[in-house]
């Protein structure tokens, strides 16, 4: 019977499986490795972290946009001139304890129209209507406080409201927006004020400008001055002025701000 002969592979398969295991022990190590850095916390993207027991460090990619900070703005104050009678002029005042004197937030201090401030001056509704005629603009906001002096001169509340309005179209029709001021109680006629300020409220709700009340804080329920905030019964004292500043801080913001 024949030997068979062997037959021989060729050397170049051999070698080849022998480059096939090295290929896979390098692909084995570097797994290993890789598995191992990423363990250790050490970052393989840009701005590589040099202390691996740390958070990898931030790249500009990471990095949070900035939002920009609006910059706040300061309203204007608004003008406030004033056209009144002898409830608003004096060095102790509530016009000069409150917008003259610059208390008043958001409101700065314009014209004065009327009187000039002497203690002890009366003006009627037309003597205040010839002081707006004779002026040509305005701006802003005018505080109208006029009737106390009609009151006390026997007048009706309708004419006297009617008098009053009078002077707000004057006001409107040079520029200014006008602010009705009710007016302060009367120890000799309060049921006649209560019923002049009743018809000044009636009207300035109809023609759509806001009331300054100047009368709620200093009088009595029945239309009279509040015990010591007047020394006559027909205008404020220094007290009683302090006590309608307050009252003119706390609402007269407000009334500028809502138009």
């Amino acid at each position: 019977m024949a030997r068979k002969t062997a037959r021989l592979r060729p050397s170049g398969w051999s070698f080849g499986r022998g480059a096939d295991y090295v290929a896979l022990a390098v692909v084995a190590v570097a797994a290993i490795v890789l598995a191992a850095l990423a363990l250790s916390g050490v970052s393989l993207r840009p701005g590589v972290n040099p202390n691996p027991t740390s958070r990898p460090a931030p790249t500009s990619f990471d990095l949070p946009t900035e939002t920009p900070t609006a910059t706040p703005t300061t309203a204007p104050a608004a003008s406030v001139s004033l056209l009144g009678d002898q409830n608003s002029s004096g060095a102790d005042s509530w016009w000069a304890q409150s917008i003259e004197s610059a208390t008043v937030g958001g409101v700065q201090s314009s014209a004065r129209l009327g009187l000039e401030r002497v203690s002890g001056s009366t003006a009627a509704v037309a003597d205040l209507q010839q002081e707006i005629d004779a002026t040509t603009s305005l701006s802003g906001y005018v505080i109208v406080q006029a009737g106390s002096t009609d009151v006390a001169r026997g007048a009706s509340s309708e004419s006297i409201a009617a008098q009053v309005e009078t002077l707000w179209k004057a006001v409107t029709i040079r520029g200014a927006t006008p602010i009705v001021a009710l007016l302060p109680p009367s120890d000799d006629d309060p049921e006649a004020i209560i019923a002049v300020n009743d018809a000044l409220k009636t009207a300035a709700a109809a023609a759509g400008y806001g009331v300054l009340d100047l009368n709620a804080a200093v009088a009595s329920p029945n239309g009279t001055w509040v015990t010591g905030f007047s020394d006559d019964g027909v205008v404020a004292n220094a007290r009683g002025s302090r006590i309608l500043a307050d009252a003119v801080a706390s609402q007269l913001p407000v009334l500028v701000q809502e138009k």
